[in-house]
C-alpha cells in the first residue's frame, strides 16, 4: 500500500497525531473498537474485521503514539489501523494497545478530521462498562448526544440511566457533540477482569441489526462459553481446597 510520502514527512513536524489514508475511500459509519472493559469492544471489532475481510486502508501516526511495534506471523502491522474496502459503507478503527491519557484528546482530533473528510455520518465507540447489577451482564445499552435522540430511539436499545464514560471513549463522545457527525456508544455490561467474547457477541448482534452486516458470532459464543465451564470448574476447585479439613493429629480408630 502506498501514501502521500509528504502527509508522512509532514506528520512528525506538525502533528501529535493525524490519519494516514487513501484518498479515495468514503464511508457513512465509522466504528471505533479499542481495549476496554473485558476487552469486548475490541474483540468485536477483530472479529467483524476478519469475518467481513477487510483490508488495512491507512492508519492513525503521531507522537501521541504508544510506542510499540506489533506484529503477526513475523509481519509488522500498525498498532492503529483503519480497515474497510471498496462497496462497503462502513470503517473501523482498530487499536492494538488502549490509548493513553496524554494521546486521547489528539487521537480523538484525528479520527474525528479524517471522518470529516471521508464523508461519515457517525461515529460508534463499542466497548464494555463494569456491570453492578447481574441482570446488565451480557446486555448492550447505548449512550448517544442529545441531539439525535428520535434516531437511536428507532435501534431499539435501552439507554444507560447516568454515569460517565472515561478514557479515549469519552473524548471521542465528546468531540462528536461539536461535531455535524451523529456520535454514540454500544455499552455492553462486562466484567472487569477477563477478556469477553461473549459481551463482544452481543455488540456484534446490534451493529449487524442496524447495518445488516450478517457477521456470524458462533466462534465467540463458544468462546464464551469454554470461558464460563473454566471458571466454573476453577471456583469448584477453589471450594474444595478451602473446605475445612478433618483433624487428622488425633488417633484413628476403627471408627473414625
Amino acid at each position: 500500500m502506498t501514501y502521500d510520502k509528504s502527509l508522512i514527512d509532514e506528520l512528525g513536524k506538525h502533528h501529535y497525531a493525524r490519519c494516514i489514508c487513501k484518498e479515495d475511500f468514503d464511508v457513512s459509519t465509522v466504528f471505533i473498537g479499542f481495549p476496554g472493559m473485558g476487552l469486548a469492544g475490541a474483540i468485536a471489532v477483530q472479529h467483524m474485521v476478519e469475518k467481513l475481510e477487510l483490508e488495512t486502508i491507512g492508519f492513525v501516526e503521531g507522537i501521541v503514539i504508544p510506542p510499540i511495534a506489533v506484529f503477526l506471523d513475523g509481519f509488522l502491522r500498525h498498532p492503529y489501523r483503519i480497515m474497510g474496502k471498496k462497496g462497503l459503507d462502513v470503517a473501523f478503527f482498530i487499536g492494538e494497545s488502549a490509548v493513553n491519557a496524554d494521546g486521547a484528546y489528539h487521537i480523538a482530533e484525528a479520527i474525528m478530521n479524517w471522518a470529516e473528510k471521508h464523508g461519515a455520518k457517525e461515529i460508534i465507540i463499542l466497548d464494555g462498562f463494569a456491570y453492578l447489577n447481574k441482570d446488565d451482564e451480557g446486555e448492550v445499552y447505548l449512550v448517544a448526544e442529545p441531539e439525535i435522540k428520535e434516531k437511536v430511539q428507532k435501534l431499539g436499545i435501552p439507554p444507560l440511566k447516568s454515569g460517565y464514560i472515561k478514557g479515549f471513549p469519552g473524548v471521542m463522545l465528546n468531540k462528536s457533540m461539536t461535531s455535524a457527525i451523529d456520535g454514540f456508544a454500544f455499552l455492553v455490561g462486562t466484567r472487569p477482569d477477563l477478556p469477553d467474547p461473549g459481551g463482544a457477541a452481543a455488540l456484534i448482534q446490534k451493529v449487524n441489526s442496524y447495518k445488516k452486516l450478517n457477521v456470524n458470532v458462533d466462534t465467540l459464543i463458544e468462546q464464551s462459553e469454554s470461558i464460563k465451564k473454566k471458571l466454573q470448574e476453577l471456583a469448584a476447585q477453589t471450594q474444595e481446597l478451602s473446605a475445612p479439613t478433618r483433624d487428622l493429629s488425633r488417633k484413628r480408630t476403627f471408627y473414625t
